[in-house]
């Protein structure tokens, strides 16, 4: 018989190593949670995929000092994290009765719903204690804000980072930065919440010691709602937007130092591409601030597409670059989400499976040299398979060794492979063409333009060879099984590589260290054989779940404004972002 309790190194069944972060239903290769959200949360440090709105980072702060002033060790104290509770429901329902049933313009405020029905039938005094408005035992705080208010330093909490954004499979932090104790604030969280103490210190909820109350008139809470809800930071001139735009644009002395900075630079760049897109007649959106990034262009529709060339003010040009390998990140996860879309097509009705040998041939549909057709209104030369990665890329009408690539505008250029891969032609016969010329132009427009030391940067959010799944990561790999011509080989050895490897290893991996938390994988993996499950996946989109937070809180600050459709700056915005660039050097 095997003896399991002291296995040897000739006989180890199963290796536990450190459990790997999990990936998502929509994240399916763990592009999204590992290299992706690596990049994002240093180009948009605090600001994350569940914090939205501004105010919070002043009332949290507020809500912790009130709690500490006013009722720790007293006679009816109730604890911090139910005092601290208590006040956000206050402000909750009240910024929603102020409101007159509504929520705060623009919503994020956590728990508004419930306040909603709450208020459909009026009473003259809420129970703030009974009132459950979000199902996190901690409220808003403890679901979203708490990661990114640890980050900025609000708390005495010594030097430490902490995961700031969604965990995996859940619209909350993880619990282990839920469960990080916060009991005093650091002189910058002192700051904000004075700040924000001067908009609500003549409340009554304030000035007659309600704070400490579970039970508070309807009248006493609409007013406190009327001066703490999330929407009136943008009204007259509240002390904590000052404030908060400081520390937003790291101005305090406190966060003059590494992602803060990029934060700063990150808002700036956003600022400028939203005067630059108002001016051409287009909103920024995420599609834009990519082609501005990534092309150094905007895309213009009309009759035909037209492109507009866009430089940058040159203080500008290192987180240009930046928000390129973000974006260029992007482009590899559309392209392998894409050939993992073929792959669980071409597979679902073969119950028995099919080995790696099969996998190309599967691929290489009957259909897919007439869908091409379709698409691009031209024949395939010859057999895609046979063809080289060279040769694909002559089909694009680009050259390995050219220096500029194809433009934004160009038929298949990243960008508009990426509209046509999303719009469904990843569930198509000719996917996998779209996502093999995807995979070639950004391997080489990257190769040919990206710095040393941006490269190492980025390289620097590769935390484990195997798992994470980056660029810099590809490139060796192709280069180790093929050499440095590996662009020469075929289509059908370059693929079958890079499929066997990046998406259904990946996904193996994936759904191995995901499968505790109940996530069905897409397929099983038997040796060299693959078996499909009854989970399909048809949407290979990879998102910037950064960005529109970001803008959000850029609209809190009163530095732009939603208007005809699209952002444009304020008054404000406009003199703040003058401002920032004379100070860079740049007039």
């Amino acid at each position: 018989m095997f003896q399991l309790e002291k296995p040897t190194d000739s006989l180890r069944l199963i290796h536990w190593t450190k459990e790997l972060p999990r990936a998502s239903d929509a994240d399916p290769l763990g592009l999204e949670l590992r290299a992706s959200a690596r990049i994002s949360s240093e180009l948009l440090h605090c600001i994350t995929s569940i914090t939205p709105r501004a105010r919070y980072y002043a009332f949290f702060p507020w809500a912790l000092h009130d709690y500490n002033t006013r009722e720790r060790l007293t006679r009816g104290d109730r604890g911090r994290i139910k005092g601290v509770l208590s006040r956000e429901r206050a402000m909750v329902l009240g910024a929603v009765l102020h409101h007159d049933g509504k929520a705060c313009e623009n919503g994020a405020l956590g728990g508004s719903k419930e306040a909603i029905k709450l208020t459909k039938n009026p009473a003259r005094s809420y129970d703030l204690n009974a009132w459950k408005h979000l199902n996190n035992s901690q409220g808003q705080f403890g679901a979203a804000y708490k990661g990114s208010l640890i980050n900025l330093g609000l708390f005495e909490t010594g030097e430490i980072e902490v995961n700031d954004d969604v965990a995996a499979d859940s619209d909350e932090l993880d619990e282990t930065t839920q469960a990080i104790e916060v009991r005093e604030l650091s002189a910058l969280g002192r700051r904000l919440a004075d700040a924000f103490g001067t908009c609500v210190h003549r409340t009554a909820y304030v000035t007659q010691g309600l704070t400490t109350k579970d039970k508070v008139t309807a009248g006493v809470l609409k007013e406190f709602g009327s001066k703490a809800g999330l929407c009136e930071i943008t009204e007259k001139t509240p002390k904590d937007r000052g404030v908060l735009r400081e520390v937003f644009f790291a101005k305090c002395p406190e966060l003059q130092r590494g992602s803060h900075l990029r934060r700063r630079m990150s808002l700036i760049l956003f600022l400028e591409c939203t005067a630059r897109a108002r001016k051409a007649g287009l909103a920024l959106d995420d599609r834009t601030l990519s082609d501005i990034c990534y092309f150094g262009a905007m895309v213009v529709d009309g009759d035909e597409r037209a492109q507009v060339d866009i430089v940058l003010p040159g203080s500008l040009a290192d987180i240009q670059q930046r928000w390129r390998i973000f974006f260029t990140q992007g482009y590899l996860a559309l392209a392998l989400q894409s050939l993992l879309v073929a792959v669980v097509r071409q597979i679902r009705d073969k119950p028995a499976g099919v080995t790696r040998s099969q996998i190309i041939p599967a691929l290489n549909a009957p259909g897919l040299p007439l869908r091409y057709k379709e698409i691009f209104g031209r024949e395939l030369p010859e057999d895609f398979f046979e063809m080289t990665g060279r040769d694909t890329l002559h089909l694009c009408g680009d050259r390995v060794d050219k220096a500029d690539r194809l433009p934004a505008n160009a038929a298949f250029s990243e960008r508009q492979l990426e509209e046509l891969l999303v719009d469904d032609e990843a569930n198509e016969a000719a996917a996998v063409v779209l996502a093999a010329m995807l995979l070639y132009q950004t391997i080489i427009r990257y190769k040919q333009r990206c710095s040393a030391e941006h490269h190492g940067w980025y390289a620097q959010q590769i935390h484990s060879e195997y798992a994470d799944v980056a660029l810099p990561g590809i490139i060796r790999f192709l280069e180790a099984e093929f050499g440095s011509s590996w662009i020469d080989r075929t289509n059908r050895e370059i693929l079958d590589c890079v499929i066997w490897r990046f998406v259904v290893r990946q996904h193996q991996t994936m759904s191995y260290e995901r499968g505790f938390g109940g996530v069905a994988p897409l397929f099983h993996v038997d040796g060299n054989r693959i078996v499909a499950t009854e989970t399909d996946y048809t949407d290979p989109h990879a998102k910037n779940p950064r960005f529109w937070p970001a803008m959000q809180i850029l609209a809190d600050l009163k530095l732009i404004v939603y208007a005809d459709k699209a952002y444009a700056l304020t008054s404000d915005g406009e003199a703040w972002l003058a401002s920032e660039l004379s100070s860079m050097g740049n007039p």
